[in-house]
């Protein structure tokens, strides 16, 4: 059965940026990209991707694509689409995230691209899950604080993730009513055609 849970989260400091305004990176480190989409290609600098570093200052061009906003990098001609909970116009301090799930079981943690890292994350520890759930897929993203207190956006197995709101055993429970629903459906489906013949 699949489940998918669309996570909204409301960060009042990262939703909303002007053109000109100065922000700061928030993650370990993010990609910019041609299109404010994740699945887009991904901006190069010198042929090599371009990556901003958690502390990185860029500028605001345009903040009107959604949950992507359109950024450059002061002193260069790069510019992309950064996700925008990745940044913040708070210089004073990071902007932790709501977090919305928790680690079932000691699980290793996933760079951006997937590669495993040096970090394990311990069980029932708190994660930020930023673009939805969907236990279909092997991997899902998530944001995390590391131990010296640094925001960490990477991914986890998604069998070692459990979203907040989604019981698994309402989702067990759902599962079993459907397929009783759906054998006494077919009973009865049956006893019908078989007093028509």
């Amino acid at each position: 059965m699949k489940v998918f849970l669309q996570v909204f989260a409301i960060l009042l400091s990262t939703l909303s940026f002007t053109p000109s305004q100065s922000v700061r990176v928030i993650a370990s480190y993010c990609y910019l990209y041609s299109e404010p989409s994740f699945e887009s290609e991904v901006v190069l600098d010198d042929g090599k991707p371009y990556m901003a570093n958690l502390g990185d200052t860029l500028t605001i061009v345009s903040d009107s694509d959604g949950d992507f906003a359109l950024v450059s990098v002061p002193d260069t001609d790069i510019s992309g689409y950064i996700y925008k909970y990745y940044i913040t116009a708070n210089s004073s301090q990071i902007v932790y995230p709501v977090f919305n799930g928790k680690i079932r079981r000691e699980s290793v943690l996933y760079d951006i691209d997937k590669q495993p890292t040096s970090y394990t994350l311990q069980s029932g520890q708190e994660v930020y899950i930023y673009s939805g759930f969907d236990d279909d897929q092997e991997y899902t993203a998530v944001q995390v604080v590391l131990e010296d207190g640094s925001l960490y956006n990477g991914y986890i197995l998604t069998a070692d993730l459990a979203p907040e709101g989604i019981s698994p055993l309402l989702i067990a429970g759902i599962a079993i009513i459907v397929a009783a629903v759906t054998v006494i459906l077919s009973l009865v489906l049956i006893k019908k055609v078989k007093k028509q013949k």
